[in-house]
């Protein structure tokens, strides 16, 4: 894996970013990004998505966490994937946030870029969103570090 750095917090754009090189195609990182069966493997515990269509919905499930419904707001298959989630409590997801996937090709690997938009949302309290910005900037830099080690071990 070649990282290009960790996830990043922009405080007045409300957002996180991180960007990463995958020692994987492209298709292959498409695939373990929109397919349940892969999610699960890298992305909590288990993953249902209804269908890979725009406004279909599903769950991401931690067993720490709990259950985080999304609803799927980008498929541009294999560049662009992007879904809106947000807690069990918020099903319509008024304070969800949006998480949207660009996936380039670097001819064998793929660089990978998250960001995640909308933690002005979460909250109306500014210490809540702050808090929320810092958790996920947190999760992102150990999901995709999980998602390369899952990745770059089927390869090998």
């Amino acid at each position: 894996m070649t990282s290009t750095g960790q996830a990043t917090v922009d405080e007045g754009r409300y957002t996180v970013s991180r960007t990463v090189v995958i020692n994987a195609t492209r298709d292959r990182v498409w695939e373990a990004l929109t397919d349940p069966e892969h999610i699960a493997k890298w992305f909590g515990q288990r993953a249902v998505i209804d269908s890979l269509t725009v406004g279909a919905r599903g769950v991401f499930s931690w067993d720490e966490h709990g259950d985080m419904p999304l609803e799927i707001i980008e498929v541009d298959e294999p560049d662009r994937f992007g879904y809106r989630w947000g807690q069990a409590d918020d099903p319509d997801l008024i304070r969800g946030t949006d998480v949207r996937f660009v996936l380039r090709e670097l001819g064998g690997s793929t660089e990978l870029t998250v960001v995640e938009t909308g933690f002005d949302r979460v909250s109306d309290v500014e210490s809540a969103r702050r808090d929320a910005l810092e958790g996920n900037r947190q999760g992102w830099n150990a999901e995709l570090d999980e998602l390369v080690a899952y990745l770059e071990a089927k390869a090998a």
